[in-house]
């Protein structure tokens, strides 16, 4: 059987979570990717794309993302007459701006209730119009939200407030029910049941398929032994457990002793991935006949084909050849050198790929190959890291000079939850209020941690998310600080990290800090350079080369001259770079695996590697190509 209305009636499940705080984000996202709503299409992917970033609604992203969609309708609208920019407006505002949203442990007006349905009801009746009378599902969508309206209204007045399970239950009462066509009979097909008992008469030929056991092997009552007291004193007598297998019975044997000239019984090792056991019957049939082996096929070995192939026409076995569907060169060669100009304008994330895994920086840079949106929530981590990001950047703009703990602790107390609901609601859920309050106590921690450091070494906030912009061999480089703070004529970056402390202990101690090197290169005048370090904020530790800028500093390298370290890294990343792009104009685009890596050492055998990067031996840790580069088959 088929729903002609299924695809519009999930509507009916999502429109009442647009009446609830905190908001549910899996089911926004749900509803403003649904194929038929009443949004507009081009507006429920770019909210869905922005909910799948940030989970949550109102937030700067969110704001910003509005104010360019309208603006390209606007733009559109002059060109199109037929985009009606007053209704997608009037439909974004009603679901998204309304005025009263409830608590899920309070109660909703039933007005409210029927409000939205009422308005699902009129769109519902408009789309079936607009689409010429042809979409029947729309005006079963109407008439399912009549009947929720009809519904609600005859509630009995002291029920005119309904709870958050009362209403979901009301909508189930509706939807589950829905319309249900069975489909026509197609020519020449095969009569099936789905019970043994279901065969009533003489079947010529019967094909038993997953011949298996598949009923519980124990029986227990339904019913207590007081109830079924109850009932007997009314002269009801209820089947136990002693007839519901008398029954079970006589059901089995049903098929076989109603077919007359052929029976096939097929019996799979597993089902769904789980071993089954043969049907009871099987043990009967046996016991009947005794051996069967000379009547049965067992596909796996090949056996028992002599009988089977006097009446069928069996498929045969066809061995497949293996076939190396290839491995990843270290090269990849290609004919026009002369796309492989150097951009106009980098940034670090670009060109760190340059650097290290150029076929990444070619695939995306030139060829243009870039991961499209996955419409789901953001992980956990990447979520967290982005609230805590948030945070800092808004508690640094504040006048924090003589801030102590307590009013630490409680600006992130009174700040979190609003930020929660525009950029993090899925931690507002039911449920989650451990890792929501495990969340907001690390993170009034660490900004103290952070806070305390900055005051005690005598810095100041210079600026946070600052725009950088340089030259670097030629080529504009632009970048964004998290943090700058200046001391005198010092100046200090802090890039903020969520997690990772031992990672960035090891880019410093490898001198791979790369991207702290290029900011301060960008900030400073040449020749002078800015202290770098890495605040892990879970940990509440600042990661440093040396504990010159914060004594409190985890130092990794504390006699090492910094200057002389930067001035290395920075000849290094301008040597790696002008190495690349030589090999680049050359059409030779290298591909850097654990495989591939000693073909690249015996290419770069006289290379002199003092002078460039230490190249990594494995794989890229995050990386969208590897089937392009036959790293994944």
């Amino acid at each position: 059987s088929a729903s002609l209305a299924r695809p519009s009636l999930q509507i009916l499940k999502l429109v009442s979570t647009f009446l609830w705080k905190p908001i549910d984000p899996y089911k926004i996202l749900e509803f403003v990717t649904l194929s038929v709503k009443p949004l507009d299409d081009e507006l429920g992917r770019r909210i869905a794309m922005q909910i799948a970033a940030s989970p949550g609604l109102k937030g700067e992203g969110w704001n910003r993302m509005l104010g360019i969609y309208f603006e390209e309708l606007n733009e559109r609208a002059q060109k199109d007459k037929s985009i009606d920019i007053d209704q997608i407006r009037k439909q974004y505002n009603f679901w998204f701006e309304r005025k009263e949203l409830y608590s899920v442990q309070e109660r909703v007006p039933t007005k409210q209730v029927i409000e939205i349905f009422k308005y699902l009801k009129s769109w519902a009746v408009q789309a079936f119009e607009d689409s010429g009378s042809k979409n029947s599902s729309f005006l079963v969508l109407s008439e399912q939200s009549k009947r929720i309206i009809d519904l609600v209204e005859a509630l009995p007045e002291k029920e005119k407030d309904l709870s958050y399970l009362e209403l979901e239950r009301i909508v189930r009462t509706i939807y589950e029910p829905s319309p249900v066509l069975f489909k026509a009979r197609e020519v020449h097909h095969l009569p099936h049941i789905h019970h043994s008992s279901a065969i009533i008469g003489a079947s010529p030929t019967l094909l038993w398929w997953n011949f298996s056991r598949n009923e519980p092997n124990y029986f227990f009552s339904r019913w207590y032994q007081s109830e079924i007291q109850f009932l007997q004193q009314k002269d009801i007598h209820l089947w136990g457990p002693k007839e519901d297998n008398a029954l079970l019975l006589w059901q089995r044997p049903r098929p076989v002793l109603n077919c007359q000239n052929q029976l096939l019984l097929v019996l799979p090792h597993q089902i769904n991935g789980s071993e089954v056991y043969p049907h009871p019957l099987h043990d009967e049939l046996e016991a009947c006949f005794g051996d069967l082996s000379s009547i049965s096929l067992d596909i796996s070995k090949a056996t028992g084909q002599e009988t089977f192939l006097r009446y069928f026409q069996l498929p045969k076995k066809e061995q497949l050849d293996f076939k190396q569907l290839g491995v990843p060169q270290a090269f990849i060669q290609i004919s026009k050198a002369d796309k492989m100009d150097q951009n106009e304008r980098e940034t670090f994330t670009s060109l760190d790929s340059l650097f290290y895994y150029p076929y990444k920086w070619v695939f995306q840079r030139k060829a243009k190959l870039r991961q499209s949106s996955i419409l789901s929530i953001v992980s956990d981590v990447a979520l967290m890291g982005n609230l805590a990001h948030r945070l800092f950047e808004w508690l640094l703009k504040e006048d924090i000079e003589n801030w102590d703990r307590a009013q630490t602790e409680a600006w992130v107390q009174r700040k979190a939850p609003g930020l929660l609901a525009r950029e993090g609601a899925v931690l507002l859920m039911y449920g989650r209020e451990p890792e929501r309050v495990s969340f907001i106590n690390c993170v009034k921690k660490s900004a103290w941690s952070l806070l305390s450091m900055i005051q005690n070494n005598g810095w100041k906030v210079l600026e946070t998310e600052m725009n950088l912009t340089g030259d670097f061999e030629g080529t504009e480089v632009r970048g964004k600080a998290d943090v700058v703070l200046e001391r005198g004529d010092e100046r200090a970056i802090l890039d903020l990290k969520w997690r990772g402390t031992r990672r960035r202990e090891n880019l410093i101690r490898n001198e791979e800090d790369l991207q702290l090197v290029m900011y301060s290169h960008l900030l400073e005048p040449v020749g002078q350079w800015s202290h770098t370090a890495y605040f892990i904020i879970q940990d509440g530790i600042m990661v440093a080369r040396n504990q010159l800028a914060f004594k409190e500093a985890r130092a990794v390298s504390a006699d090492a001259d910094h200057i002389e370290i930067n001035e290395r890294i920075w000849s290094k990343m301008g040597a790696t770079f002008r190495w690349r792009m030589q090999q680049l104009q050359q059409g030779k685009i290298e591909i850097r695996t654990a495989s591939t890596l000693p073909d690249l050492e015996s290419t770069y055998a006289e290379e002199e590697w003092m002078e460039l990067l230490e190249l990594p031996s494995q794989e890229a840790y995050f990386d969208d190509y590897r089937t392009l580069i036959n790293l994944v088959e």
